[in-house]
């Protein structure tokens, strides 16, 4: 008589040890990857992070009894994370009905957005609705409360997004635009919560079945977000980023691109590479567009951000410092270039600069890009 009453889980299990090797031969030691050295010892840590990532949104998800999941935080980046934002993630099922009750507080910005499957994995497919807090009933302490179903009735009379049936994910962005980024201060949270309106019984026992469809989810993530992840510098289809290294691009919005992409419909986004020699610094010059938020940030070669609580990596609307006649300059390097608007490249010669717009008053214009020598 077996022992092995776990036979679906089990393949899914030797599924992960495949993968985990296709990911040490095929990321960790591609060499086609990685410039410097740098870049392969991080790529160490991003797996350990992104193995921690698959555990708690796809081994724990639970669709009929959600929770909110924290997706990022300064030991679990990925996918280009903010310092001044704090994202949650539910798994869902689009069958079935959904409220999340929460109160703003020091958010700048709120907003909700439903997802399908993504085709290769990732962690949020094709956009499948969104609202923001402007939208929402908030009351004098901030509260707020929203449905999410197919049937507005559902609402009772409150607020309500429609829930198509393809829907997996519910992700939530809480901005900040703070002297302190919200990833730095302890005094920063998000009072968040979510409820599955047509099931008021417990979950059920773990079964086989079920956690092998969890594992086998989170195991695809985990493949799209190592080996399947493009390489820094190569095409992308994403109109907001630049293809010519040190040139920032116009900033764009994911709304008006169409693509199947996680990012937030009311921002625009903008994203170059910057690569310089160690005496060497990219400066960007340019007006912030009115707006509730603004930021910019370095991202490694994995598409995280680099170290943000040491070092002064991002800055956010409120940290910049503009010049007299009310524009900036950012500048890029290894060096302290005296610049109260230093981004730190911590030893890194080669990177990402990304730029977030919150629901800017106006068409936002392309910074100006210039290399110095320092």
């Amino acid at each position: 008589m077996s022992n092995n009453h776990i036979p679906e889980s089990l393949a899914q299990l030797d599924d992960l040890i495949t993968a985990l090797s296709e990911i040490r031969d095929g990321y960790v030691l591609d060499a086609a990857r990685w410039v410097e050295p740098l870049e392969q010892v991080e790529s160490l840590r991003y797996v350990g992070q992104m193995l921690s990532a698959m555990s708690e949104l796809y081994w724990e998800a639970q669709p009929l009894h959600p929770r909110f999941v924290s997706i990022v935080d300064p030991g679990r980046k990925l996918q280009g994370d903010n310092p001044d934002a704090i994202y949650h993630y539910a798994r869902i099922d689009g069958s079935r009905k959904y409220r999340v009750t929460g109160r703003i507080q020091q958010e700048c910005y709120t907003s909700f957005t439903l997802h399908a499957a993504a085709d290769d994995g990732g962690m949020a497919g094709p956009l499948r609705g969104d609202v923001n807090d402007r939208d929402l009933t908030v009351d004098s302490d901030g509260c707020y409360s929203l449905t999410i179903s197919a049937d507005e009735a559902d609402a009772d009379g409150g607020d309500w997004i429609d829930l198509p049936d393809d829907t997996i994910n519910v992700i939530v962005r809480g901005y900040f635009q703070l002297p302190v980024s919200a990833q730095n201060n302890s005094g920063v949270s998000v009072d968040i919560d979510i409820e599955c309106l047509d099931v008021d019984t417990p979950p059920p026992a773990l079964s086989d079945e079920f956690i092998a469809g969890r594992m086998a989810e989170g195991i695809a993530f985990l493949r799209q977000v190592t080996t399947g992840q493009g390489q820094l510098g190569g095409p992308s289809a994403a109109p907001f980023v630049s293809e010519v290294p040190n040139v920032c691009p116009k900033p764009f919005s994911f709304r008006d691109s169409g693509l199947p992409v996680p990012g937030a419909a009311d921002i625009h986004y903008a994203m170059c590479r910057w690569d310089l020699e160690p005496d060497q610094a990219l400066v960007m010059r340019g007006t912030l567009p009115p707006g509730p938020f603004a930021n910019v940030m370095l991202w490694n070669a994995h598409m995280q951000t680099l170290e943000y609580r040491g070092r002064q990596s991002s800055l956010n609307g409120d940290q910049i410092q503009l010049e007299d006649d009310g524009t900036f300059e950012i500048w890029v390097s290894a060096k302290d270039p005296g610049h109260p608007n230093w981004l730190d490249t911590d030893s890194h010669r080669r990177g990402s600069v990304f730029w977030r717009l919150l629901l800017p008053d106006e068409d936002p214009a392309q910074p100006t890009s210039e290399v110095v020598t320092i």
